[in-house]
């Protein structure tokens, strides 16, 4: 019998119990496993016998203890989460509770906002302003543009706090003042050239 016929026998005869164990196939994946497997089929000596013992041995003990890592990182981080969950469960922020035990201050009176609420105060800007050209002029800004330079003309109010109010950037504040800024001057500059 030819050596690769050995090889090729005791694969076929073996093929379910081979395919069936993990173990196996990753010892058997290893270049180097499988020529010395090939080397005791075709010289079954003992010194080849143990060669193959020796690697499989070690072949396992690497195995074993990828496997007990693996489940030992696995429960770690279930018994983390578990842990996590419990302490949110067990420290909630009660906002009716007092802040202290001698206190009578609840912690939600600590960090409500005691700034003034926003009115839309559309008018006021337009009250206060006498010159018929400029409120001709302000009527072609859109309401949002004309909040802010009531806002910033009229209550005195700094950009961060109007952007705050509105729920917007300081950025986006900004870029409507000037546009609402270059609406004006556009309208007083094209109604005084009328004029002339």
């Amino acid at each position: 019998m030819k050596n690769n016929e050995k090889v090729r026998c005791f694969f076929e005869k073996n093929r379910k119990k081979i395919e069936s164990n993990p173990l196996i196939i990753g010892f058997l994946s290893n270049k180097d496993n499988l020529s010395l497997l090939e080397d005791y089929l075709i010289n079954p000596t003992e010194d080849n016998k143990n060669k193959v013992d020796m690697e499989f041995k070690a072949h396992c003990i690497r195995a074993r203890r990828i496997s007990y890592i693996s489940n030992l990182i696995h429960f770690f981080s279930q018994d983390y989460d578990k842990r996590r969950r419990k302490e949110k469960e067990r420290n909630l922020l009660i906002l009716d509770k007092t802040s202290t035990d001698d206190s009578e201050i609840a912690i939600i009176d600590l960090v409500k906002d005691n700034r003034q609420e926003l009115n839309l105060p559309n008018s006021n800007l337009m009250e206060d302003v006498g010159d018929e050209d400029l409120i001709h002029a302000l009527k072609t800004l859109t309401e949002k543009q004309l909040l802010i330079l009531d806002l910033i003309y009229h209550k005195n109010m700094p950009l961060k706090e109007i952007s705050f109010k509105l729920k917007t950037t300081p950025q986006n504040i900004s870029n409507h003042h000037r546009t609402a800024i270059k609406k004006l001057r556009l309208h007083l500059l094209n109604k005084g050239e009328k004029l002339k």
